[in-house]
Formats: C-alpha cells, structure tokens, sequence
C-alpha cells in the first residue's frame, strides 16, 4: 500500500516573500510527504536520530542498496511534482564500507562520510547547503560531504552520468519529496540577507564579524619565514618552537582520535597565539583540529579549506578570499587558528583574515577547550609545538611514533 502523501508548507512558500514558518520543525509523519521548499532561498535542515540497533556492515544486494532503517531521501523538484531534477541519498550511520551518502546526478557510486554522524549521539541535525557552484551536506556543523557541480562521476556502471553535474546546480528546485524518514523533522534556514519574521532558530547562534584586512603584497607567509630557537644558554624567557607533523589521530594506534596521548594539551582560550600550522589549502581538502575539555570529551572541530570555516555547531560560512591569496606558489600557507576570550580568528602573519565572536552556549562550550589533536591531515602539513604553553601526548613527536618517517 502506498503511503499518505501529505501536503506541507503551503501558500508563500514559492513567492518573492519567504514564508517565516519554513524555519519552523515540521514533522514528517509519514514515509512519503510532499512539501514546497524554495532550495535557492532556504539551507535544508533534518532532524532524525540514531537507530537504537543498526548495522554498519549488512548484506548488499547487485544494486548496493542500504537498509532503510537507517537511509534517508530527498527527491528534487523544480516547477512541477513531474520534473524531478535530482536525488539526494544519505544515511543516519557510517558504513565499513563507505556506501554513506549520494546524489544520483552527480555521483557513480555511494560516497563516504569523513567521520560518524554526531559523533554518535541519537539526534542529528543535517544542513543540505546548495550554492551557486557546490553543494555540501554537514551533520552537527561538521562537513560530511561536498559536491562541486561543475565536476562529474563519468563511469561505466552509469551509463548518461554527465561529465558534470552543473544542471543539478542551475535548476530552481521549489519542491521536494521526503521518503523514509517518517519521524524526523525538517526546517530551513534563511539564507545570508533574507528577512523573516519568526524568532531565531534554536540552533546556538553566533555573532559574525568578517574582517576585510588587506593582505600584504610581500611573499606570504611560509613555514620558512618562522625563526626558531633552540635550547641553549639563553635567558630562560627565550621561546624554543620546534616543528612538528600534524599527526593523524583517526588510526587504530590513536583510538580513532579518543587517546589523549594523540593530543596536545594547550589553554585555547587564554592563548594568544593559538595554533600554527603550515598546510597546502585547498577547496575540497579539509584542514581538521579535533578540540577536547579538560575530561578528554570531543567538543567539537574546527574545519578550513579554501571553500569555507566550520566550527562545529557554531560557525559555517564562507573562507575569505584573503585566504586564497595568502598561499605560496605550491598552494601552501602558514596560518594560526585562536580562540582568545571566546574569539575565533584566522591569522596569516600579523594580518587577521577571518574573526568571529562566540556567544551563548558556543561561547561556554569552546572556553572550555584546552587539548587539540589533527584528523586527516598528511605528513606534509606542519605545526608549531611551542613548549612554554603545549604539553604533547606521547605519541605526538617529530615523527609522529614513526608514522611521520622518511
């Protein structure tokens, strides 16, 4: 039997005014629902929750389907419920094998999230962010997946995937159906410039401040730049700075970023100078610090790559172009990432690039910051250990316990 198809959202919704109770949670009470949705004025927000009992590793059949306790569907409409544009597949857990999230237009085959949604825990909070050029799906403010639309998946096991999927990107999807997810919740989130009438979400809010500084025309800033000192005679006020790899802490020896000898114990929010860290920046690679509390307990991660900055549950906004120019021929820049008196800056040199005033709950959560630890970033990235204000675990050396060797 098929499922009630319910009408949702109704009146405003597709015209220049946008309809404040979109950014309210509306339940979707059924495994198929039908709801008009402007994807071009709204971020796309789910609220569902973690299986009590799930598989990571179940059986696939020929068409690698996952089970459905656990799959989540958005069809994408534009201008009628017959012109389905696109297809939006993910799951509320992370599989072995990667089979995690899908966009039928762009996408040969399943894709894998970068971590475990939500860290775990039961409710999740998604954001499907569709702009002019790229589309990224974040889970809790972390960035799962990321999309650009003048890229494609050209394979033989998808015979008419185009080259790219920029048709996807162009089409002015108004509304969408939901399936599978009978039970969880949707909302959308005005975007930059949009006016509604309701109160805020209640997601934790920040107030944004993006600091413009023009960046010097000298050569910017490398890791060559940085004069170091080592122990010797000196005064004992002398700052001794060593250069260490960015040691990945999501490996078996690491506990999947849970030893604390993986990490670097620094009060963030009394440091001036926070962390430096020399790395090649990119749109589509992450530049990942795992932050702790005093306990050892995951608060959240910042994330940078020429695309955009996330803290998460915070902050998730564009990077500045400032950003771009910063890096040297090969791509690569030297950067410090703060949190002083609950102020997330983004400095290259002495220029500030980026800077953000924390409140509320994000203002309390990350004070409580005092260990860091990197996640998925190489060898070949680098940070500053300076011993007057950082305690490395034991497994954070030159080499990173011989995983860094040469």
């Amino acid at each position: 039997m098929i499922a009630p198809i319910v009408f949702a959202l109704l009146g405003t919704a597709l015209s220049a005014v946008l309809d404040p109770t979109l950014t309210e949670w509306k339940l979707l009470k059924t495994n198929e629902e039908r709801v008009l949705f402007p994807l071009k004025d709204y971020i796309l927000e789910v609220k569902s929750f973690l299986p009590d009992v799930y598989d990571t590793n179940p059986p696939y059949g020929e068409l690698f389907r996952t089970d459905k306790a656990s799959t989540m569907m958005a069809l994408l409409h534009a201008g009628s419920w017959n012109n389905k544009v696109g297809r939006l597949v993910w799951n509320t857990i992370k599989y072995d094998r990667g089979f995690d999230v899908n966009i039928e237009e762009c996408d040969a085959r399943y894709q894998a999230y970068r971590s475990f949604p939500a860290g775990g825990k039961k409710e999740q909070i998604w954001a499907w962010n569709f702009n002019q050029d790229d589309v990224e799906l974040t889970c809790d403010g972390e960035v799962q997946y990321t999309q650009h639309f003048d890229e494609g998946d050209v394979n033989p096991r998808k015979p008419g995937l185009p080259e790219k999927c920029r048709a996807l990107g162009d089409a002015e999807v108004d509304r969408i159906i939901f399936r599978h997810m009978e039970g969880y919740y949707i909302r959308g989130i005005p975007r930059d410039g949009k006016k509604v009438t309701t109160p805020a979400p209640e997601v934790p809010t920040t107030k944004v401040q993006v600091i413009t500084t023009k960046v010097p025309t000298k050569k910017p800033t490398t890791e060559a730049d940085i004069i170091t000192s080592t122990p010797s005679d000196e005064p004992d006020n002398v700052e001794y700075e060593e250069v260490y790899p960015t040691c990945d802490c999501w490996t078996p020896e690491c506990g999947y970023c849970t030893n604390l000898e993986c990490t670097v114990q620094q009060d963030l929010a009394n440091s001036d100078r926070g962390i430096t860290v020399t790395s090649t920046l990119k749109r589509k690679t992450l530049n990942t610090i795992v932050l702790y509390d005093d306990e050892g307990e995951q608060i959240g991660k910042f994330q940078m790559s020429l695309r955009g900055i996330w803290l998460s549950g915070c902050i998730q906004c564009r990077a500045p172009v400032a950003l771009r120019q910063a890096r040297d021929e090969e791509g690569r820049a030297t950067w410090s990432f703060s949190l002083k008196d609950g102020v997330v800056r983004i400095t290259v040199g002495e220029e500030v690039l980026y800077e953000q005033e924390l409140v509320g709950e994000c203002k309390e959560k990350y004070s409580r910051a005092v260990r860091f630890a990197f996640d998925d970033m190489s060898c070949e990235n680098t940070f500053l250990y300076r011993r007057s204000e950082m305690e490395a675990g034991e497994k954070i050396t030159p080499d990173c316990s011989g995983r860094c060797s040469h």
